[in-house]
C-alpha cells in the first residue's frame, strides 16, 4: 500500500503545493503537472454534506460562464447548501481567470466507489478537482514517470499524495499545449464503508470547438 501524507510542505518533480490563490498560475510552468492549493471550507458545507448523505450516485453536469452561479440540482436541499454553491461558483471564476476561458463545465458527483481507480492521464487541457467529502484525489509525488508504463504495479511505487477535502488540485491534461506523453498522472482513491459518500467536484475550462 502505497504511503499517504497531507503534509503540505513535500513536493517533487512536476507537483507544486502553492499557499495563495493567486501562485496557482505555477500550473503555466513547463515542467509542473499538478498544482494544488490547501485550503480552509466553510464548516456549514461539511455539516450540510454529512446530512445530505444518501445512498446511489448522483450527478449534475452544467455550464457557466463568467459571472454565472452554479445550481448543483442533483443536490438536496438543506442548511449549508448555499454555501457549497457559493464556493463551486468562486471556483468556476478562479478557473475561468486563471487561463480566460468563455466557459467552464461543471461536473458534481457523489459516488460510494472510485470512479477511475487505475492510474491516468486525462485527456484534456486542464482540469480542476476539489473533493468536499471522503477520500481525495491521489497523484503520484513523482510526476517524472513513463506515461506508457502505468500499467505496471511498480511504476507507482513512489510517495503518491491524497488530497485533503477542500483542496484545491490542477492537473494539466495530455493535450495542454506543449505537453505531448506528459500530463498529470492521478486516480480515484478506494471509497471504504465507513466513508460513506465521496462528493466531487470537477471543473474543466470549455472554448468554442
Amino acid at each position: 500500500m502505497h504511503a499517504m501524507t497531507s503534509d503540505v510542505s513535500l513536493e517533487a518533480p512536476g507537483w507544486r503545493c502553492v499557499s495563495a490563490i493567486a501562485d496557482l498560475a505555477e500550473i503555466f510552468e513547463p515542467a509542473v503537472q499538478v498544482c494544488s492549493w490547501r485550503r480552509t471550507l466553510d464548516p456549514q458545507i461539511a455539516v450540510y454534506l454529512d446530512g445530505a448523505d444518501d445512498s446511489g450516485t448522483v450527478q449534475s453536469i452544467e455550464t457557466l460562464v463568467p459571472q454565472g452561479r452554479a445550481r448543483l440540482d442533483g443536490l438536496p436541499e438543506g442548511d449549508g447548501r448555499e454555501a457549497l454553491i457559493d464556493d463551486v461558483t468562486s471556483l468556476a471564476e478562479v478557473l475561468h481567470e486563471l487561463v480566460d476561458c468563455p466557459a467552464v463545465g461543471l461536473r458534481c458527483t457523489r459516488v460510494e466507489h472510485a470512479m477511475c481507480p487505475r492510474w491516468h492521464v486525462d485527456r484534456v487541457p486542464l482540469r480542476m478537482l476539489c473533493t468536499y467529502r471522503g477520500p481525495g484525489t491521489e497523484w503520484l509525488a513523482d510526476q517524472g514517470v513513463d506515461r506508457a508504463e502505468l500499467a505496471r504495479p511498480e511504476i507507482a511505487s513512489g510517495r503518491c499524495r491524497r488530497a485533503d477535502a477542500g483542496e484545491l488540485v490542477l492537473l494539466k491534461g495530455a493535450l495542454w499545449d506543449g505537453n505531448d506523453s506528459l500530463g498529470a498522472v492521478h486516480r480515484s482513491p478506494a471509497v471504504e464503508p465507513v466513508d460513506g459518500q465521496r462528493v466531487l467536484v470537477t471543473l474543466d475550462p470549455l472554448w468554442p470547438s
